[in-house]
Parts: structure tokens; sequence; C-alpha cells
């Protein structure tokens, strides 16, 4: 978990650790947004955190953040990996200063370009920073977004790491 300076931290928090049990408490701000509330499933997780409410703040992030996440998102290649959700989540985090809890990797990679502090709860935290290219599986071709099919042969593209940066 985030070291405990004995400051208030002001956390971020995503559908993943709320679905793996993650605990809200009251030494610290819990922040999360619409979509994520609308994202709960199920009756035991909804009255879980419905009994949690008053220690969750809900925010909708600034469009120039969501816009800046969007950036990033696409030099990193984690565009494609990433729902509305989690962009809006990541610039959440940026605005406000926080730390997010995610256990999503493509997020916490777009956390690290951003320079937003990130931990994983009950997951794996990535350990490289890898920026993604696509190549497609027909004609060899490589591209730097996405596209529905390559522009050349028609054929499917997939995801390859470009550059990988392993982190200390």
């Amino acid at each position: 978990m985030f070291a405990n300076t004995g400051e208030i931290m002001r956390i971020v928090v995503d559908t993943s650790s709320l679905f793996y049990g993650f605990q809200i408490d009251g030494r610290n701000e819990f922040i999360t947004t619409p979509s994520v509330i609308e994202e709960v499933r199920g009756k035991k997780m909804r009255r879980n955190i419905e009994m949690e409410m008053d220690l969750l703040k809900i925010m909708e992030p600034t469009g120039r953040f969501v816009e800046d996440v969007e950036r990033i998102a696409r030099s990193t290649g984690d565009i494609d990996q990433l729902s509305r959700t989690d962009i809006e989540l990541i610039a959440l985090a940026n605005e406000t200063g926080s730390h997010l809890m995610t256990n999503d990797l493509s997020m916490q990679n777009v956390c690290r370009s951003l320079g937003i502090p990130y931990e994983s709860f009950k997951g794996k935290s990535i350990d490289t920073e890898i920026e993604w290219g696509y190549r497609c599986i027909g004609c060899r071709r490589k591209f730097d977004r996405f596209y529905d099919e390559c522009p050349y042969c028609g054929s499917e593209l997939r995801k390859y790491p470009k550059k990988r940066k392993t982190i200390a």
C-alpha cells in the first residue's frame, strides 16, 4: 500500500480495486468517477459500495485533462486498451494530484508516462514501460496507431512492443 507519511492522501480508485475488495477507510480521501459506480455489478458489491458512499467522493474530470490522457495513451499505444472509464480515472488522478489505485497494466503505463503515482491492489504492477505499435499480420507493415484493418492489404493488425524500458 501507499507509504503512510501521516498526511491525508487523495486516492482515486478504479472498478477493479473495488471488485477485489479494497477497503475504503476514513484515514484518506477516496475519489472515483460516476462511470465506476455505474460499472459496479452484483448485489453484494453494490451493497458494499453503498455502505461506503459517505467515504467516497464522486467527481468527473475536466475535459482538458481527459484530452491529455488520450494524447499520452495514443503515444504509448495504450489508447485501444483503455475504456472511457479508465481514461476518466487517470484524468481525475492527474487533475486532483491524487494517487491511483488500479490493477490495470495499461492504466499504470499511462500513469507512469504522466508522472501519476499509482499502486496495484492484489494485482500485478508493471515492471517495464512499453510503447506499443501495430503490425499487419498479412503484409507485416508497421503502424504507430491502430486501424480496424491494414490500409494496404486489409488484414488484421496486432499490437507489438515497439520500445521497452525497465522500471527501476
